[in-house]
């Protein structure tokens, strides 16, 4: 009975793995827009979990909203006024679970949960695995809409910046 359960025991921790990021090679990015001009805001403070059982995963992405830096320090100042950061310090993701088969080079669909600005909406979004002489990656890109999340566009000479707001993540995978 002893050796059934160390048998087991080996078995789920051979089968069980979490994949983990190099924070120094990754990022996530926002672009917003107004009419006069765009600008993109970027972080590499990216708390990342994708604990796996088999080919059976989950993830987790949070980001600190004031970690940001879209180069202008007036610019994210208002971003982290509008978007509430005191009462609401993080963007977070988190995915249902979803096959993952450990290989690269392939396009999949993963559904979860976007909490921002106190605001949880489910989305689905296409991640892009790859490898290349510099590495192994997974990359997405998405847009919400600020007003989905109930958060206030600011005003720039009389016009609101747009609604939509572009998302960007490029993460680099250890091996």
């Amino acid at each position: 009975m002893k050796n059934t359960i160390i048998y087991i025991l080996l078995i789920n921790i051979l089968l069980c793995k979490t994949w983990e990021i190099d924070t120094k090679n990754s990022h996530i990015k926002y672009t917003g827009e107004h009419r006069l001009h765009s600008w993109t805001g970027k972080t590499s403070e990216i708390d990342f979990k994708m604990p796996c059982n088999g080919d059976f995963c989950t993830l987790e992405i949070s980001a600190p909203l004031e970690s940001f830096d879209s180069g202008n320090d007036g610019r994210d100042s208002n971003m982290l006024y509008y978007t509430e950061s005191l009462l609401y310090p993080n963007v977070t993701f988190v995915s249902d679970y979803f096959s993952f088969s450990g290989y690269f080079d392939e396009e999949m669909e993963i559904t979860g949960k976007l909490t921002f600005h106190g605001v949880t909406k489910e989305i689905t979004v296409k991640v892009i695995l790859y490898e290349n002489s510099f590495g192994t990656w997974g990359q997405c890109d998405f847009d919400i809409n600020l007003s989905s999340f109930d958060v206030e566009r600011p005003t720039l000479l009389l016009t609101r910046i747009a609604d939509k707001i572009s998302l960007t993540s490029k993460l680099k995978f250890l091996k």
